[in-house]
């Protein structure tokens, strides 16, 4: 991305798979975006990480409209009437 003034965090996340997520949501919808954290190289320290999602200043509005519907995405399932199959043999 650009200078430092012409981007902004649009989401900081503890896991990098959520931050990951939401950068796939923001590109499928042609925002491109960053992700600023999370694990270098294979290597994760056992302290917290801060992982950034990273977005230029005039994609802000779009970009938090798309992160807003993909925040409440799963709100509306009803677990209960979900399948999931049967446990296999040997399975936990």
């Amino acid at each position: 991305m650009t200078d430092k003034e012409s981007v902004v965090t649009l989401a900081v996340f503890t896991e990098d798979m959520l931050a990951q997520m939401l950068a796939e949501a923001l590109e499928s919808a042609g925002i491109h975006c960053e992700i600023e954290g999370g694990v270098t190289s294979g290597f994760r320290a056992e302290t917290p990480t801060v992982v950034k999602v990273i977005i230029h200043r005039t994609d802000q509005e779009k970009a938090q409209v798309i992160f807003e519907e993909w925040e409440h995405a799963g709100d509306s399932i009803d677990w209960d009437e979900v399948d999931l199959g049967e446990m296999e043999d040997g399975t936990s």
